[in-house]
């Protein structure tokens, strides 16, 4: 892993936050505010070339040494990409050293039993499963003013700053880190071309590819309908097209299924499973079955997330290709609500907990922690979907033909639904979960709304 080339965004961010450093770590004085301004002209005229950060800013003058404990993923490539920030962060902060602890798997249990005693380290990770109860119990602290004296808006991408950066409480708690990922109709082109079968681009086109490889005894698409996030996912891939919010919406009785735009996408999707589109026995398939299925040829399609291509590309040797966006709109209106797409991200990043005795400080090693840590990840893995604006990023290795592909139009992408199994209204996505299977095997598409109707009006607060 090279890592050795320091990126320009990195070095803006580590200037923003460094110029306000010696104020924090002690009373300036007027060489350190000289030496400032010295790097303020310095970084114009410096911009363009490749240097450290450290050469543009004015020197620490607070020796005293502060440990900071991280909770965060670590092990495997997170090992390499946590201590390669750590490194970054000791450039710039040479009495500042970093101690990381695994962030437990356990849908964050481990987390809120150490919240409840008080034992929480200065540096936390936190998701959809964690955030609301850390900050309802005062674990983490807002960080809201430092999105402008951060100039967040100048690193994370639009997506991440409208769709992840805030909590339910519309505070924000944490900088991102994990990326926002679309979910994606992954296809093999080598079964179409074989079969000479068109790559639909419109519903039409979808239903006539799906009954063509039923004529010639190949699955359509595999699905892993035993996990509920790829039910959601698939009818959102329609429902997006009439109603973005998808089933978010309906989670949150903003529209209902008996609704005209909700009705026209039950209706598609009761014809495509009429016309056999998915695997038999489809509500008992598991991940590492649908996948098999795909990956041998078996299916002509699949369903999954941006991480997928990682999985495919090399297997597949070629053959592997992505739709840009989902084929499921009328023929004619392909353009409305194109690239409204199903997945997204989640709030998930670095927080600062109410334990850090220098909260300014813990926000300024959380924020480059987390930008050094996907920075890094970009830049190794080629992860398209990063967090980050990557236009000043640099990749080791050139991009695969699919991570080509989306880069040209992830960034074109809106989420307005969420995945099934982050939906705040739990009781509604198991209702959800159940009747999609149900449709999958049989329920009536009438049955199918009644009954999502019904969960509207039971789970949705007055």
């Amino acid at each position: 892993m090279k890592l050795k080339k320091v990126m320009s965004m990195a070095m803006a961010a580590a200037m923003v936050l460094g110029m306000t450093a010696t104020a924090e770590a002690s009373e300036g004085t007027e060489a350190s505010a000289e030496t400032a301004a010295e790097a303020t002209e310095a970084a114009g005229e410096n911009a363009s070339q490749t240097v450290s950060p450290l050469d543009l800013l004015a020197p620490e003058v607070d020796e005293t040494e502060a440990v900071f404990r991280v909770c965060t993923y670590y092990g495997g490539d997170n090992t390499v990409f946590a201590d390669y920030a750590a490194e970054k962060i000791k450039e710039k902060y040479p009495n500042v050293t970093l101690e990381f602890e695994t962030y437990p798997s356990d849908g964050g249990q481990t987390i809120k039993t150490r919240a409840a005693t008080g034992d929480l380290p200065e540096i936390l990770m936190v998701d959809s499963g964690t955030i609301s109860v850390l900050a309802e119990s005062g674990s983490i602290i807002p960080l809201d003013e430092y999105i402008e004296k951060f100039r967040l808006a100048d690193y994370y991408n639009d997506s991440i700053m409208q769709n992840t950066l805030y909590a339910p409480d519309g505070h924000m708690y944490h900088f991102q880190i994990g990326s926002i990922s679309p979910i994606l109709w992954y296809y093999n082109n080598e079964l179409f071309e074989e079969n000479n079968i068109k790559v639909p681009e419109n519903y039409d086109e979808l239903l006539a590819a799906v009954k063509a490889f039923r004529e010639k005894d190949i699955i359509p698409m595999a699905m892993f309908g035993k996990e509920p996030w790829p039910l959601g996912a698939f009818f959102d891939s329609f429902a997006v097209k009439e109603v973005p919010g998808g089933c978010y919406a309906l989670s949150k009785g903003e529209v209902k299924a008996s609704d005209e735009g909700i009705q026209k996408a039950v209706g598609k999707i009761e014809e495509l499973i009429q016309a056999g589109i998915f695997q038999d026995g489809v509500t008992n398939t598991d991940f590492d079955t649908a996948s098999a299925l795909f990956k041998e040829g078996k299916a002509a399609m699949m369903l999954n997330g941006s991480w997928y291509t990682g999985d495919v590309i090399e297997p597949m040797a070629g053959k592997v290709d992505i739709m840009a966006a989902y084929p499921t709109a009328d023929a004619g209106s392909e353009a409305v609500n194109e690239f409204c797409m199903t997945g997204g991200g989640d709030t998930n990043g670095m927080a600062v907990t109410a334990s850090a005795k220098a909260p300014e400080l813990s926000a300024k090693i959380a924020f480059l922690f987390g930008y050094y840590r996907e920075a890094a990840q970009y830049q190794a893995k080629g992860l398209v979907t990063t967090p980050l604006k990557s236009d000043d990023l640099t990749l080791d290795n050139e991009l695969d033909p699919i991570s080509q592909k989306l880069l040209g139009v992830v960034n074109e992408y809106t989420y307005d639904t969420k995945f099934l199994h982050t939906l705040p209204n739990t009781k509604f996505a198991t209702i959800f979960t159940e009747e999609m299977q149900k449709f999958l095997v049989g329920e009536s598409a009438a049955d199918f709304t009644a009954n999502l109707d019904k969960a509207i009006e039971k789970t949705v607060e007055k």
